[in-house]
């Protein structure tokens, strides 16, 4: 190990325990070729010797992740305790530092700790079905600075909700002021209708303030909302967006179909760079509703939301450009069907596995579609995690 890879390693005292990251050991250099050979193995059956591109980074990627989201769970003292997994089980690290967080963000989940603990809320204990609680979360727009907190729960009537966010936003008013200016501008109550230890709400309701935060990238504005995602790397927007639209060429006056389009990240960038109509099909109505907002905002005519799922949604055949980001799972079946039904001339596929991308282009390259271009974008350094982005042509 030369001294430019010593220098690149990071060091967390919570490493090797907490499962949030399980790369910090290594430089990012190592950490990417072992990324780009595995990609490579797996998918080798469909790049015909082409090697996938990828970017090393000037310096080693620390406090990007701009959302935090931490369970709860009761310690020996039947106090609450909020944290990461410990690699691999159920239970929990209280974080004092991350080196992949954003610092502010982690000093919130600590200050969140103490209001559950002022609160005495009662953690949910899905063996049991008793206590309430099951996560705090956060997050951030990095363009902007804005924040939006919560905590979910199960169902019921939060009696101290009011009080909950006040203390929240008085905490947060007292963190240590960050390089980068941080502003909670909303605190919201999630509730979780399932009886496991799924940390996500089904609703959100806010108790203080904005259920949104407002982000700006690439001189666009995007609202998105409590229920809504949008990529966690506050460098997404150079690592993933501009690195797509580059594979993608001139769009000038082409149409375009941004599947499983979210508040429409892609849709929007390519609304703005030329195409003539886009229509982003998303099943979630948060989403729908902040991609319906963002176009207006952005002034970006030609725009359509679609809120259906995208294997049952109706939308133009033969468009120029399909856009699909799919879940982890990839399309599967029945996505993939509705790919093909709608003969796109090329296809933008996002796919955050490997395997599950091999499935989609063993799929897509049986009825008639070739790999044009292939790049790794590194969205989740220091894990095993991976962003693809493939960019095929009908033939």
């Amino acid at each position: 190990m030369n001294r430019r890879d010593e220098d690149s390693i990071l060091h967390c005292r919570h490493f090797g325990i907490c499962g949030g990251c399980s790369r910090l050991d290594q430089p990012i250099r190592w950490q990417l070729q072992e990324k780009v050979e595995n990609c490579e193995r797996v998918l080798a059956p469909f790049l015909s010797g082409q090697r996938i591109a990828w970017r090393e980074p000037r310096r080693t990627p620390r406090w990007f992740r701009t959302r935090l989201l931490y369970p709860v769970r009761v310690d020996r003292d039947k106090l609450p305790i909020a944290g990461l997994y410990t690699y691999r089980t159920n239970d929990l690290v209280r974080i004092e530092e991350c080196q992949t967080g954003d610092r502010w963000l982690t000093e919130l989940g600590r200050a969140m700790e103490a209001v559950l603990r002022d609160f005495a809320l009662a953690p949910y204990r899905a063996r049991s079905g008793k206590g309430y609680v099951k996560a705090v979360w956060a997050r951030l727009a990095s363009g902007t600075g804005e924040v939006i907190a919560g905590i979910v729960t199960r169902p019921g009537v939060f009696e101290q909700g009011r009080a909950f966010a006040e203390a929240t936003a008085t905490a947060a008013s007292r963190l240590p002021r960050s390089k980068a200016p941080r502003k909670l501008v909303g605190v919201i109550h999630s509730i979780s209708d399932r009886d496991d230890n799924f940390l996500l709400g089904d609703r959100h309701l806010p108790l203080r303030g904005r259920d949104h935060i407002v982000d700006e990238r690439d001189d666009l504005t995007f609202r998105i909302s409590a229920g809504s995602f949008y990529q966690i790397h506050a460098g997404a927007f150079d690592l993933l967006y501009r690195e797509a639209l580059a594979m993608c060429g001139d769009v000038s006056g082409q149409r375009v179909i941004d599947g499983y389009g979210g508040v429409g990240a892609f849709g929007l960038r390519l609304a703005r760079a030329g195409a003539a109509t886009v229509t982003i099909v998303e099943d979630n109505a948060a989403a729908c509703r902040d991609a319906e907002h963002n176009a207006k905002a952005n002034g970006l005519s030609g725009v359509e939301v679609v809120q259906a799922p995208f294997a049952t949604a109706k939308f133009a055949t033969e468009p120029d450009l399909l856009v699909v980001d799919p879940p982890r799972s990839g399309l599967r079946e029945a996505g993939l069907a509705r790919v093909l039904a709608a003969r796109p001339r090329r296809i933008l596929h996002v796919a955050c596995d490997a395997e599950a991308l091999a499935e989609d282009l063993a799929g897509l390259t049986a009825h008639g579609y070739a790999l044009d271009q292939i790049r790794l974008c590194d969205l989740f350094p220091h894990t095993e995690h991976v962003e693809l982005t493939t960019l095929l042509r009908r033939v």
